[in-house]
């Protein structure tokens, strides 16, 4: 296999194993030029290619950026426009709904203790960006939760267009009853009780419209 491409292979490694979330600037072509003790054109080669396949974005005169965690959710950020936040809700919410239902019947106490950090995160967050970003673990954390990799991996796909898509989501009428509706949430989790979970999440979604 050539160099490049098992620097490539590493560098999707941490991309998908969150080490370099979406929006993360990669390390630069000397920094990884030392790090895999390789040539700069093995390194821009595999950077290239990371590049082709979305998950990477160069940016000229400022560096290289982490696009989407994998060439699916590479996909769905070109496929959803500006004009498509609704459907990113849409799908959003039937995946989160359903994950909410297996989730609280799978989850494990370490994870819940992970929701439970992020959705700490969530509330204390100072920025609306830091606050998006806390609601996206939140949510990823109990789709994981479900304990089905499809559903997660459709999740992870739609993040980049969740992201991409913040500023046309409707603005939340009760923020407070919103924060509630989490709160909610993570305790019918702990309480492994699916229908409450079902409900929080529905409850969730309708905030967001």
């Amino acid at each position: 296999m050539p160099l490049s491409v098992q620097i490539g292979d590493q560098l999707r490694a941490n991309i998908a194993d969150g080490t370099w979330p979406v929006g993360t600037k990669v390390p630069g072509e000397f920094e990884l030029m030392k790090t895999f003790e390789t040539s700069r054109n093995t390194v821009r080669e595999s950077l290239r290619a990371l590049v082709h396949l979305g998950l990477l974005e160069s940016r000229p005169g400022d560096g290289t950026y982490v696009r989407s965690t994998s060439e699916l959710g590479a996909v769905l950020a070109r496929r959803v426009k500006d004009d498509g936040a609704n459907e990113v809700l849409e799908v959003r919410a039937g995946l989160e709904i359903q994950a909410s239902r297996l989730a609280a019947t799978r989850v494990e106490d370490d994870k819940l203790e992970e929701i439970s950090g992020h959705l700490e995160d969530r509330e204390q967050a100072s920025t609306a960006q830091e606050r998006l970003l806390a609601d996206l673990r939140f949510h990823r954390a109990i789709v994981e939760a479900s304990g089905n990799p499809l559903m997660a991996e459709l999740h992870y796909g739609l993040e980049p267009a969740i992201l991409e898509n913040a500023q046309n989501y409707p603005k939340i009428e009760d923020p407070a009853a919103l924060e509630k509706e989490h709160r909610d949430l993570l305790e019918a989790l702990r309480q492994r009780d699916a229908q409450a979970a079902v409900l929080a999440a529905q409850a969730i979604v309708d905030g967001f419209r």
